[in-house]
C-alpha cells in the first residue's frame, strides 16, 4: 500500500507537535471507534417520510421500507409487512450487533413490528428517536435495568 506525502506530512508534524505516543493513542482510538461502529445499526422504519440529522443515523443503516406501502387492503398490509419483516430479519442475522438504533417513520404497527422483531432475534433493545416540535432526542430505556429491580428509581 502507497502512502501519500500528504498523510506522511501530517503524521510527521502531528508527532512533533504532539509526540510520537500521543499520536499513537490517538490513531488507535480512532480504529477502535470504526471498530465499534461496523456493530452498530440504524434502522429507518420508511425512508422519505422524514429529514433526520445525520448525527442520529449511528453505523450501518438499513432503510426497512421507503415511499408509499400497499396498505390498501388486510391481506395487502400483511404480504407488505411479511416481505419488510423477513428482509429486515436476514440484515439483523447477519452478525452481532451491539446497538441498534430505530427511527420510527412510517406505519406506527409496522414500527411496532421492527422493535418486537429486533428483540426477538437479537435480544436487544433499542434506541429511539423521538422527536417533538423541531427537537430529536434519543430514548434508551434498559427494561432489564429497572424491571428487575421492581423499582423505578434505575429509569
Amino acid at each position: 500500500m502507497e502512502v501519500s506525502e500528504e498523510l506522511t506530512g501530517a503524521v510527521f508534524q502531528a508527532v512533533q507537535l504532539a509526540g510520537e505516543q500521543r499520536v499513537l493513542e490517538l490513531l488507535k482510538m480512532l480504529l477502535e471507534a470504526s471498530l465499534l461502529k461496523n456493530d452498530e445499526l440504524t434502522i429507518l422504519g420508511n425512508e422519505g417520510m422524514h429529514n433526520v440529522p445525520a448525527s442520529f443515523l449511528h453505523g450501518e443503516q438499513y432503510i426497512a421500507s421507503s415511499g408509499n406501502l400497499d396498505l390498501s387492503s388486510p391481506d395487502a398490509l400483511r404480504r407488505t409487512y411479511v416481505h419488510i419483516l423477513t428482509s429486515l430479519a436476514s440484515k439483523l442475522r447477519e452478525r452481532t450487533w451491539r446497538k441498534i438504533y430505530l427511527i420510527p417513520t412510517g406505519p406506527t404497527t409496522l414500527v411496532l413490528q421492527i422493535k418486537l422483531l429486533v428483540y426477538h432475534i437479537t435480544r436487544l433493545s433499542t434506541v429511539d428517536l423521538f422527536y417533538s416540535r423541531g427537537e430529536y432526542c434519543e430514548v434508551e430505556l434498559d427494561y432489564r435495568g429497572y424491571l428487575l429491580n421492581g423499582s423505578e428509581r434505575n429509569v
